[in-house]
């Protein structure tokens, strides 16, 4: 739009009665303690597995509570997430609660709001309560018991066997450095440790202090050290449970408690669905229990452990689709760890470039935290995780992030711009590629999707970039020219296919062949020219379901969100949840994959909210069923805040707050003529621009006066309140 015509547009939307001065506030009547109460994972039965277990963390210290011994004991596993063995994750071990009678039955439930597990066992001499958490600042767990009857507690240490898991799970033959000695246990005072020696240096201590409060009552104090020095192990686990004790178990629990409430209300979602609303709000509590800046990136597992193939970082996907959800939730601080994952590694990054080094960098299919993984033949892991980051700047706009991540970004570009090719056709082809994981791909196989797809990717946000940040970067030219000259992606009869050479042929439950689709969003029904080919391509993938895994439905499920088809995103989330979600949410394909119900968080904010292209859509992929919707402070691209309220199919009102200064395009999805507290200018497509300065709020609605704007919960369905846990149903 000319200015001229943006200015006659105003100019009529003034006339016609489209702005208003009314000025209004939102009013939250969200009760948090009550409203999470319907999403509290139950067990009206003890949980005996990983799969079914409770679970707590900080981020980095976790715990997890579930039977052993075939019943007859409780399990506290211990969990740290950067406990490894030659980079590769290993158990920590397992504080036993024995009661002195037999166990005759058990509850538990996982108390959202204030992020601790409380419960009891019945036995045959009494029963026995208890509570824990894992504080969310110290790092310490904490487990409370109060004995009735004839029943005490009695604790005992079972450690984690420290050898190659991988070749465990496997059962493959293990070799002498797939092995350490046995731990050693001591005492240091009244508090017992067990320090694990590593062959690949230092080791992991786990030390507890059992406190004994009378009439029946005690509290344990327990935290793990990890460090390429036995010293320094053994004094974090030791100074971490005496700072625990020194400030003592009310106001270890007032602390904590108060990290978590200040959590829970950065956003609020609620639909009428209630399974799917409480398998949303168990992954924000699983993503902030799992990390926090300043601590590990999310590997596949959290802090927690279960046997696994998987013990590493794994970034042809994995570590890519967990750091979704935080975007649009509006928990960016969650995702500062993998932001500093790349800050802090930049060496490494390069390094894996082998020969090219001097000016790129990579990363190989696995690593560990210190990222050091030659690249081999996929060639895609590290620039797809650069789009995370750039997520990360665009949701915050914080220049510093940039910044930090420009230089990286340009090195990733680097790698694949070396091996970029002009064809007898005169286009640019990207000689060797790997799409991971499809099946029977030769090597090399020049020209895959996903490789084009973060290629054009690349250039175009470097371009971006260099325009934000004011830099005449020398490659400006080749990156341009590049974008010119690039190959167009291979596609068929069928859709989008995997590489020049390789149709979709088989099933396959990576979506890599799509990725310009989602989650770049580079190829979109807005254009026109490729709204067939985006439809097929989608339709085509799951037409063939015998491989797909529950990431796959997630990543249809945003797609069809895409596409408008609220139905068909619904019908893929609960085909997740039907057939493929364990009753504590742990996804488990072989071991665990904690990206799966993540992403699948992400995915319900993309049918609520998404900011792909230039503007905001609310509701853009919402089933018809819902008719009742209510969010607020969602995040967008631009950093925007938005709240809206749907009621018996309608939007009522949109309420859209700056906290950039970034020009904002929305389409509100309300019905009838649009008002607004703020001057707006059609821009087509049911879409308005708005003007709003740094801390500036527009509120949008229809009709001669501005509805009530409230946000509260959606109706919960009995039926479907407290899903996850065990619980026996009628």
């Amino acid at each position: 739009m000319t200015p001229i015509a943006r200015i006659l547009s105003l100019i009529i939307s003034l006339a016609l009665g489209l702005t208003s001065t009314i000025h209004g506030q939102v009013n939250d009547k969200t009760d948090w303690k009550s409203f999470l109460s319907r999403h509290d994972m139950v067990w009206d039965r003890l949980p005996d597995r990983f799969e079914n277990a409770a679970f707590t963390g900080n981020g980095q210290l976790g715990a997890m509570v579930f039977t052993t011994d075939k019943g007859r004991s409780l399990k506290w596993q211990m969990g740290r997430s950067d406990v490894n063995f030659w980079n590769s994750r290993i158990p920590v071990g397992d504080l036993i609660l024995k009661p002195e009678g037999a166990i005759l039955s058990g509850e538990m439930r996982m108390d959202l709001w204030n992020a601790e597990v409380r419960g009891y066992l019945k036995t045959d001499k009494g029963e026995i309560e208890f509570r824990t958490f894992t504080h969310t600042d110290q790092m310490v767990n904490v487990f409370e018991t109060i004995a009735k009857g004839g029943e005490k507690a009695t604790w005992t240490w079972s450690p984690g066997l420290a050898s190659d898991v991988r070749k465990i799970h496997r059962k493959e033959t293990l070799t002498e450095k797939d092995t350490n000695a046995p731990p050693q246990q001591g005492t240091d005072g009244d508090i017992t440790y067990s320090f694990q020696p590593l062959k690949s240096g230092g080791g992991h201590t786990t030390a507890w202090k059992i406190v004994h409060s009378g009439n029946g009552s005690s509290v344990v104090y327990s935290s793990v050290g990890f460090s390429k020095q036995e010293s320094a192990s053994k004094s974090e686990a030791l100074d971490a449970v005496k700072k625990a004790n020194l400030t003592g178990m009310p106001l270890l629990a007032t602390t904590h408690r108060a990290g978590w409430h200040g959590f829970w209300p950065e956003g609020f979602v609620s639909i009428p669905d209630t399974r799917i609303e409480s398998f949303y709000y168990i992954q924000m509590y699983k993503m902030a229990s799992a990390t926090r800046p300043g601590r590990p990136a999310l590997d596949l597992m959290g802090p927690w452990f279960r046997s696994t193939p998987w013990p590493r970082i794994w970034w042809n996907l994995n570590i890519q689709l967990a750091y979704w959800p935080q975007l649009t939730g509006n928990r960016l601080e969650l995702g500062k760890s993998l932001c500093e994952l790349i800050d802090n590694n930049t060496d490494a990054l390069a390094k894996n470039a082998g020969k090219l080094q001097a000016d790129s960098a990579a990363v190989g299919r696995t690593s560990g935290y210190d990222c050091e993984s030659p690249v081999g033949d996929e060639l895609c892991n590290l620039p797809w995780t650069m789009h995370n980051y750039w997520l990360q700047y665009r949701y915050s706009m914080d220049p510093d992030l940039l910044r930090r991540l420009f230089p990286m970004l340009k090195r990733s570009t680097n790698y694949y711009l070396h091996l970029v090719e002009e064809g007898p056709d005169g286009k640019l082809h990207i000689t060797r590629g790997l799409s991971p994981e499809y099946e029977n791909q030769p090597k090399p196989n020049p020209d895959c999707n996903i490789d084009l797809a973060l290629l054009r990717w690349g250039c175009e946000t470097l371009l971006e970039s260099c325009r934000l940040l004011k830099i005449d970067d020398p490659l400006i030219p080749k990156w341009k020219d590049t974008l010119a000259r690039l190959t167009p992606y291979p596609h068929d009869g069928n859709g989008l296919m995997i590489s020049a050479s390789i149709p979709f042929a088989s099933s396959h439950r990576h979506y890599s062949h799509l990725l310009m689709i989602y989650p770049l969003y580079t190829m979109t029904l807005e254009q026109p020219e490729n709204r067939a080919l985006v439809v097929k391509s989608l339709k085509h993938w799951m037409s063939m379901p015998n491989k797909l895994e529950g990431y796959s439905y997630t990543g249809a499920a945003s797609i069809s969100a895409l596409l408008g088809e609220g139905d068909e995103a619904e019908r893929y989330l609960n085909k997740l949840l039907d057939s493929k979600t364990p009753p504590n949410t742990l996804y488990v394909e072989a071991g665990p994959c904690i990206e799966t119900p993540l992403s699948a968080a992400a995915s319900l904010n993309d049918m609520l909210l998404s900011s792909w292209g230039d503007r905001i859509r609310v509701l853009p992929g919402v089933p018809d069923a819902w008719k009742d919707i209510s969010f607020h402070n969602l995040r967008t691209q631009g950093a925007f805040l938005v709240s809206a309220s749907r009621k018996n199919g309608v939007t009522q009102w949109v309420r859209v707050k700056s906290l950039a200064g970034e020009p904002c395009r929305i389409r509100p999805g309300i019905s009838g003529t649009i008002r607004a507290n703020v001057p707006i200018i059609p821009a087509g497509d049911g879409s308005y621009d708005l003007k709003l300065a740094k801390g500036a709020e527009a509120i949008l609605y229809s009709g001669t006066t501005l509805p009530e704007m409230t946000i509260a919960p959606v109706a919960a369905d009995p039926a479907r309140s407290n899903f996850y846990g065990l619980r026996t149903r009628k």
